[in-house]
């Protein structure tokens, strides 16, 4: 046999076994919705990433229904693409995106009630994320020279309730914009546990949980409030092996 044959078939029957051997260790996937977007948002942190249900196979799969575990409100900021972050793929997760992740628009809650009631998904997140620049607009006492529905966009935020707090709460520069995420992130997970409360005739709203979460662009991790009840998100302190 050739020699550079049996080298190359040797390479690869190593290569083949090791895979193997990987998926053989592979951690089980969790049924607990929130608990498998945190593992996958620190495989994602760690440069760990499965690249999940991108085959062949799953679009076939899914080509005559999807059932996704997870609704995902969030920016249509570049930087935060979910089935990236949270390392998931086709039919995976239900997205929706707009500037901003306002909560609070028509198109919105019809996408959130569908998802809770025809698809039977029991986890709703709503993700804002550091440096938006959306909040950082909003902060701007004067939005001079803003096309019109950009302008629209902040001041329906600054008319949140929420927001009015943060944005009289004495901060400024960074810490000011953080707290307008936090406070916009608050916003929309209260105008969906609402919306979801007014769903009749299906039991799926009421086990349905509506949680928070911020994403930090610096570091690609994904921070969710620990209590589902807890109106506060906290600016997370990052210790050097966070993302190691």
């Amino acid at each position: 046999m050739n020699n550079k044959l049996y080298s190359l078939l040797l390479v690869l029957s190593v290569f083949l076994s090791g895979c193997a051997a990987f998926n053989k260790t592979d951690t089980p996937v969790s049924s607990d919705p929130l608990e498998r977007l945190q593992a996958g948002n620190k495989r994602f942190v760690r440069h760990r990433m499965k690249h999940p249900d991108q085959s062949a196979a799953r679009i076939a799969q899914t080509a005559e229904g999807q059932k996704p575990f997870a609704v995902i409100l969030t920016c249509s900021d570049s930087r935060v693409s979910p089935e990236i972050i949270f390392d998931e793929g086709i039919g995976d997760l239900f997205v929706i995106r707009n500037a901003g992740n306002i909560a609070d628009e028509e198109d919105v809650l019809a996408s959130v009630e569908y998802a809770v009631k025809h698809l039977d998904v029991h986890t709703v997140v709503v993700i804002g994320h550091e440096r938006c620049g959306a909040m950082e607009a909003m902060t701007h006492e004067v939005q001079e020279g803003e096309p019109e529905h950009v302008a629209a966009i902040i001041r329906h935020l600054r008319n949140e309730p929420e927001e009015q707090v943060a944005l009289h709460s004495g901060s400024t520069g960074e810490a000011l914009v953080h707290q307008c995420v936090a406070a916009n992130v608050e916003h929309g997970v209260a105008a969906l546990r609402q919306q979801l409360s007014q769903i009749k005739g299906h039991g799926a709203e009421a086990l349905t949980s509506v949680v928070g979460a911020v994403y930090d662009v610096q570091t690609g991790m994904v921070h969710f409030q620990q209590d589902p009840l807890n109106k506060t998100i906290e600016k997370p302190v990052y210790k050097h092996n966070d993302t190691h």
